[in-house]
């Protein structure tokens, strides 16, 4: 069936969002920067958290490239907040080197927000992603059978799961195929978003996907409400005080869970492991999760779950400037700048698959991490390491060779964004958006390093755009009821 996408049309953005908001982030620049030990970068942080704003809000689709770039954001910002509150400048904070850090971190995503720029500016197709369209597009979703749809895509990818072994060349295809019931489940919150229609089962249906999430070494309950966030930017083409209330029911819950989590996942983690040096559960689903909700609920009733250690602790979850901020210690100083073999080296890691290369050997973030800073981890095992592919540049090329390698990486975002949109222009604007999301997802991220977000990027968008869109394009037949 056709849609009101075959139509080009641009969604014109909102004047930066709202004055409200505006007031506040030149408010927090007066009062808050200008008395800090970092006045420049704060005042700063805020005029390019306003420009990004204006640039992304509501282009082409909501919320999504804007998540995209306000994810590495907070990721290179969050550590400006961390020192402002101890009262450090940021090269106290860091090795010296922590304001170095920040600035190439915070011009490189400027580089990377131009570059998306300037393939949009470019580019003659501007699919419909207005409100009415989307309105339009939820009226011919019959919601039980999109209910059905989800589960059955959640079934395949555990099916796959259970058919593929570990060790096999396909299990990556199986990694990826869990991404159809994330295409279909941010469809379901954004239908909910559009047309405000069982809102119990949408709940439910959450509840559940965050509780179970859990019972994992790496806890993904910030997955679905990072889904129920970005369906909720599609009602809000300007931002005030009446927007910000309306998103409080996902942000509170996500604060708490997120201040919970770095209290408790350290005793959670090794109850998981069995107390072993290894990421591998050994206790059943049942076992984990009481476990989970009896650590949650002590954490809740203490007077530490906002403690000052969990905010510290949390600002490094958060932010990601401390390896990156060793690494210009020890290069050039200490070690030379690769010149492009580390990109190389990291490409042809992702993108050629084992069966061709049977003898590349396995990732190993830890070494890379241990090589370029002065960091050492020994055979610790219970976390996971990594320079981040911000970093990663500035290690082949130093500052000014990082940011043309990350202006490139805009211009490859921007238009692989107009490739999905216009591969999906056929579907249900809503499906497109699902499928639209799980393809970029991989792609704004400041702290994933360069193998991992370049095999996520490449491989998810050959899967959903190619191996898997058969199932797709059955799925927007199913869900619209068509028979045609």
């Amino acid at each position: 069936m056709s849609n009101s996408m075959s139509v080009p049309s641009r969604i014109k953005p909102t004047s930066v969002t709202s004055q409200l908001v505006t007031n506040i982030l030149i408010g927090l620049a007066l009062l808050g920067g200008v008395s800090s030990p970092n006045p420049i970068e704060s005042i700063w942080t805020c005029a390019l958290l306003m420009l990004i704003l204006r640039w992304f809000w509501w282009q082409y689709a909501p919320g999504i490239m804007l998540f995209c770039l306000i994810i590495p954001f907070i990721e290179i910002h969050t550590s400006l907040v961390e020192a402002n509150q101890a009262k450090l400048t940021l090269d106290e904070l860091f090795f010296g080197t922590g304001g170095k850090t920040f600035w190439m971190s915070s011009l490189a995503l400027l580089a990377v927000a131009l570059g998306v720029r300037t393939v949009w500016a470019m580019q003659s197709f501007k699919p419909n992603f207005s409100l009415d369209a989307l309105k339009s597009a939820a009226q011919r979703i019959q919601h039980h059978r999109l209910i059905i749809a989800f589960f059955s895509a959640t079934f395949f990818s555990q099916a796959m799961d259970q058919l593929i072994p570990y060790s096999s060349s396909l299990r990556q295809l199986e990694v990826y195929a869990s991404g159809v019931s994330d295409a279909i489940l941010l469809l379901l919150a954004s239908k909910f978003m559009v047309d405000r229609k069982h809102g119990w089962m949408v709940i439910i249906i959450f509840t559940y996907l965050i509780a179970v999430s859990f019972y994992s070494f790496f806890s993904s309950w910030k997955d679905p409400l990072t889904v129920l966030l970005v369906a909720a930017l599609i009602r809000i083409s300007s931002f005030g005080m009446r927007d910000f209330l309306r998103l409080s029911p996902i942000l509170a819950p996500a604060i708490l869970l997120l201040f919970i989590w770095q209290n408790v996942k350290g005793e959670y983690r090794q109850f998981l492991n069995g107390g072993k040096f290894s990421q591998r559960v050994v206790v059943s689903q049942s076992e984990a999760l009481t476990k989970f909700q009896d650590l949650a609920t002590d954490a809740v009733s203490s007077q530490i779950l906002f403690s000052e250690r969990t905010l510290d602790q949390t600002y490094r979850r958060v932010g990601y400037l401390e390896y990156f901020s060793s690494a210009v210690a020890h290069v050039p100083a200490e070690i030379d700048h690769e010149n492009g073999n580390l990109l190389l080296s990291n490409l042809e890691f992702a993108l050629i698959p084992r069966f061709l290369s049977p003898n590349k050997g396995l990732k190993d973030d830890k070494a890379k991490v241990e090589k370029y800073t002065d960091f050492y981890f020994g055979t610790y095992g219970g976390s996971s390491f990594s320079l981040g592919h911000y970093c990663e540049a500035y290690i082949d090329w130093g500052r000014w060779g990082m940011a043309i390698q990350l202006f490139i990486y805009g211009i490859i975002g921007g238009g692989l964004y107009m490739i999905i949109t216009w591969r999906t222009s056929t579907l249900n604007p809503l499906l497109g958006l699902g499928i639209l999301w799980i393809c970029m997802k991989p792609w704004g991220t400041f702290q994933q390093d360069m193998i991992s977000m370049t095999g996520s990027l490449v491989w998810s968008s050959v899967c959903h755009l190619l191996i898997f869109f058969p199932i797709y394009r059955l799925t927007n037949t199913w869900i619209q009821g068509d028979t045609t």
